[in-house]
């Protein structure tokens, strides 16, 4: 299993990196909480922690050139990640809206 690390400012040149190889704009930096983690050259996620006890899984991006089972590990590493840090946060509810289904997937996966 890949460790990813948390996301840092100068990590972001990848999002925009991964965002021009999809045609799409990445959230801008300062949208982006420090709640974050990246798997180099392969994927990233965040956590939006609230003033409550929900916290929202957001800005996932992979970098399209990435090998597709890489993709898939990283992603998954990535969301365990942040499950744990919403727990740490006390969250009780951690929710992601999307009409991805690789994402559902994933979360049914997760559990």
């Amino acid at each position: 299993m890949v460790k990813p690390r948390k996301f840092l400012p100068e990590d972001y040149n990848q999002l925009e990196e991964w965002g021009n190889n999809r045609d799409v704009l990445p959230p801008q930096l300062e949208l982006l909480p420090t709640t974050g983690f990246i798997v180099d050259d392969v994927a990233c996620g965040f956590l939006y922690l609230t003033n409550s006890a929900v916290g929202f899984l957001e800005a996932f991006m992979a970098n399209p050139k990435a090998d597709k089972n890489n993709r898939r590990e990283a992603l998954n590493s990535i969301t365990l990640k942040l499950i744990e840090l919403a727990e740490v946060h006390q969250c009780k509810v951690v929710k992601c809206d999307t009409k991805i289904d690789a994402i559902v997937n994933r979360a049914k996966g997760i559990g």
